[in-house]
């Protein structure tokens, strides 16, 4: 039989780099299903692979039973450095099979080290410098005989670099190659070059900055922390149309020298001068003998292409300028950003102009730099006369508001803001009739958007912007529905493992860096804590849940396991964790400004409520992966530990918000008394009349604890609260991204510096935690396998709201939920991918003809919904 009704489509590697080879020679494989027909479902596949378009050799997979679109194993023999291979999927649904698909290129990069034949250059007079200094600028010419037909540059560099070829920018992607765990693990790009070459003379060009690598790194702006050089690795191969290859590679025949860019730090800014630009440097002809011969070091360790989004500018916007009295143009973007301003000004030679960055005004509606602590976040110019467009190189700023001061005859002809982040893709959205609701949901993705530039940073502006790993925890589930982060993560995930001490041990950021002041403790773990080092068994979970990719369960296992053994490890004779200092719910708004780990909630307690929630999503991943001995093992340490936990404290938990969430949401509160554990919660949110009491671990859980006992309306309470503190207590005081504090604008309008000391971010995603919230229960979309194969379609209104909608894009397809309420009657409308079924649940307090739940098929739904106890039951929940 044969489906005509069904098209494979949207073929794709587990590689979202963008780039035109994969770093995996053993590719893992996923589709999708396009269908106008309901109830279309994936019972088998088979996948051919070829040398050549046409499929006129190669393999096969055979037919494999499946009904799952997303990371299947490559069915044949493995790929060689730059080879390519066309590979094609047909699917067996339940009508048949369906025709082939168009095929899809997949190409290897460079597989093993022996395939580099460059090695890193650099230039021996900026080695050893022990504070920003000018750019080395690399160059070296070549001649092509014939014509190209093809061109590969594999290119990475200690610091990050800016290459072009014959003055072109190789790619719009930014501060290449990112952050990782650089003595262990460096990342390339491959790109296709070929349209930037002609035959006779070329020239291959780049800066090199500082970056993560030699530039300023964490509060105590340490410098040199990966190495005291910079350096570039590239290597071009050409294929010309006379059948010959020619390849140029970073060696001694490079030369370098400086240019305009005198200085360009993350934290600091850049300093330009652009009279000091050697105009054509980039192009053949220049003449670089004046310049200095580049020396070579080793090759890196750990060369892999990289395989997810690049940084790029994501978005330009135009803010709104006004002129201060002095003279000063004031810069207001309109919303929390990082990246930079982007200006086109006409001035004198020598005239300067100076751009200074920050989040909020003070109380004289001037930039308020204090917070920023060490980073000064500014750029300055000084100009070669003319008009010119001036942005800053290899930096980025966290900001909304900027001053421009320029000297006397510079003209600001325009000035637009450039957003810049990582270039994931959006696959979430959300919204309700409360905007109040819909800014705090805009204002989330503002935040991650913000904070996942080449890692997941806590924030974009201050002198930190580190890979917290407790920020990352409690945010995963919201930043996979909002974004596709799975390979984003995925990589951040590998460093972890990579910086993962031997004890099982993770540090509090990732990648890692000394951070010199920890926690006082004397015991031999000092530097990781319970909550911040679950990232490596929740993010995990979370990417798995949203993704359903098996393998990558699969790779990060062992790092999850060695967390929990470290845990288990040092838990006390009554098996619970009490024996170090911990950061707890962190910046619990009742702890002291001076000493945010002291929350309401026991430390201790939280800490081994976390051993039993770890250890719990280890065994799931166990199970899954078909460990079962250790599913079995690990099963048994949750148990225990969450007895434990609640013989221990489990009178104290019912008294906090955070004890209370921890205790249902880790299944540490026997199931006899989760009624009463969640009754409990309910009565501190209604005694504190719906001013939330959470900090960074407990605020992820507190909205899913209560509407998971049914206490929606203390839920919604909690929610719609505009009191401080409270998600829209941010809102009504103009909050565009998320904030570190709860109470970071005090409610008479000022902000206490004194009282916040030297942690005040207004871009911290870590409350945006909520967004999972807003997805999966009062929009109702959740899935209930890995990947969204089935899905729960839950309606959750309450609030007052009298609609809420919401979409994902799952590996499958857009799946979606609007709901809407008109009197008495509810209409929901609900859209599911081909290859996946749904349940839908009737909210508490509305009925269908057919009952509680109803089964879904892939397409399109309408259900209609009557206020009121159910009546009676039927086959169909209304569906139109």
């Amino acid at each position: 039989m044969t489906d005509t009704t069904t098209a494979v489509t949207a073929l794709r590697t587990a590689d979202d780099s963008g780039l035109v080879a994969t770093p995996d020679p053993a590719p893992r494989l996923s589709w999708s299903l396009a269908s106008d027909r309901p109830g279309v479902l994936q019972l088998a596949y088979e996948i051919q692979v070829s040398a050549d378009p046409s499929f006129g050799d190669g393999g096969s997979s055979g037919e494999l039973a499946s009904d799952v679109v997303a990371d299947h194993p490559w069915p044949t023999g493995p790929l060689h450095s730059r080879e390519v291979r066309y590979w094609r999927v047909r699917v067996r649904t339940d009508l048949g099979w369906t025709a082939w698909s168009e095929p899809a290129r997949v190409e290897a990069a460079l597989l093993d080290d022996t395939d580099w034949a460059g090695r890193p250059v650099h230039l021996p007079s900026d080695r050893g410098r022990t504070f920003p200094g000018p750019v080395p600028l690399l160059r070296r010419e070549f001649d092509l005989p014939a014509e190209p037909v093809s061109a590969r540059l594999y290119v990475t560099s200690l610091g990050v670099h800016h290459t072009a070829i014959n003055g072109r920018s190789v790619s719009g992607d930014l501060l290449e190659p990112g952050w990782t765990s650089y003595p262990n693990r460096l990342l390339y790009a491959t790109y296709d070059v070929t349209s930037l070459l002609t035959r006779g003379r070329n020239a291959l060009s780049a800066a090199v900055g500082d970056g993560w690598y030699r530039g300023h790194l964490t509060w105590h702006k340490n410098r040199d922390v990966y190495g005291d050089t910079t350096a570039l690795l590239a290597q071009l191969e050409v294929s010309l149309a006379d059948g010959t290859t020619i390849t140029v590679t970073t060696d001694k025949e490079w030369r370098g020298g400086y240019g305009d860019l005198l200085a360009a730090d993350l934290y600091d800014g850049c300093e330009r001068d652009l009279r000091q630009e050697p105009h054509g440097w980039r192009s053949p002809g220049f003449d670089d003998r004046d310049w200095e011969q580049t020396a070579t070091l080793p090759l890196p360790a750990g060369l892999t292409q990289r395989a997810h989004p690049p940084v790029r500018v994501v978005q330009v916007i135009q803010p709104e300028l006004r002129t201060l009295p002095n003279g000063t143009v004031a810069v207001d973007a309109g919303e929390n950003i990082t990246g930079w301003l982007r200006l086109r000004v006409d001035g004198p030679a020598g005239s300067t102009v100076t751009v200074r960055h920050a989040e909020v005004l003070d109380a004289d509606g001037r930039l308020l730099t204090s917070i920023l602590r060490g980073a000064r976040a500014t750029d300055q110019y000084t100009l070669a006369g003319g008009t010119t467009v001036l942005e800053p190189e290899f930096t980025f700023h966290g900001f909304r508001h900027a001053e421009i001061d320029a000297s006397p005859g510079v003209v600001i002809e325009t000035a637009e803001v450039a957003l810049v982040s990582s270039d994931l893709r959006r696959i979430g959205d959300f919204h309700c009739s409360d905007e109040r609701v819909n800014t705090l949901y805009d204002n989330v993705v503002r935040s991650q958007r913000g904070n996942f530039l080449a890692v997941p940073t806590d924030c974009p502006q201050r002198d930190e912007r580190l890979g917290w790993t407790g920020d990352i925890m409690a945010f995963a589930p919201t930043a996979c529905a909002t974004f596709d982060s799975r390979s984003f993560l995925d990589s951040w995930l590998t460093d972890l493992a990579v910086e993962q001490r031997p004890d099982g041990a993770v540090p509090m950021v990732i990648p890692y860096v000394d951070l010199g002041e920890l926690p006082p403790s004397d015991l031999p773990f000092a530097g990781t804590a319970a909550g911040w080092g679950d990232a490596a068994t929740v993010v995990p979970a979370a990417l798995y849940d949203a993704y359903g990719h098996r393998s990558l369960l699969d790779r990060h296992y062992a790092a999850m396991r060695a967390w929990v053994e470290f845990t288990a490890d040092h838990l006390d004779g009554d098996g619970t964790w009490s024996g170090n200092a911990q950061l707890g719910d962190w910046l619990d708004p009742a702890a002291p400004p001076e000493d945010p780990a002291r929350a309401t909630t026991d430390s201790a307690y939280v800490a081994t409520a976390f051993v039993a929630h770890s250890a719990r999503l280890l065994a799931d991943a166990a199970r899954e992966l078909g460990h079962t001995d250790d599913a079995e093992r690990y099963t048994a340490l949750h148990r225990r530990t969450a007895e434990a936990a609640w013989r221990k404290w489990g009178d104290h938990a019912r008294t906090t918000q955070s004890g209370c969430a921890l205790a249902l949401a880790f299944d540490i509160a026997p199931a006899a008394e989760r009624a009463a554990v969640g009754e409990a919660l309910a009565a501190l949110v209604r005694a504190n009349e719906g001013r939330i009491a959470t900090g960074f671990l407990g605020t992820p859980f507190v909205l899913p604890a209560l509407t998971g006992t049914g206490h929606t309306a203390e839920a919604y309470q909690l929610l719609l609260n505009t009191e401080c503190p409270g998600w829209l207590y941010q809102v009504e005081r103009g909050a565009t991204t998320m904030w570190e504090r709860w109470d970071a604008i005090q409610p008479d309008g000022t902000i206490d510096t004194e009282k916040a000391g030297h942690m005040l971010s207004f871009n911290h995603y870590a409350y945006g935690a909520v967004a999972a919230w807003l997805y999966r229960t009062v929009a109702g979309l959740r899935p209930t396998t890995p990947g969204y194969r089935t899905l729960e379609i839950a309606p959750g209104p309450g609030g007052g709201l009298t609609w809420a909608a919401a979409s994902i894009t799952t590996p499958y397809g857009k799946a979606s939920v609007a709901w809407s309420i008109s009197g008495a009657t509810m209409t929901v409308d609900a859209s599911l991918p081909p290859g996946t079924t749904g349940h839908f649940r009737v909210p508490d307090g509305w009925h269908s003809t057919a009952g509680r739940a109803s089964r879904l098929g892939s397409g399109d739904h309408r259900l209609i919904l009557h206020s009121g106890s159910a009546a009676g039951s039927g086959h169909s929940p209304g569906c139109a």
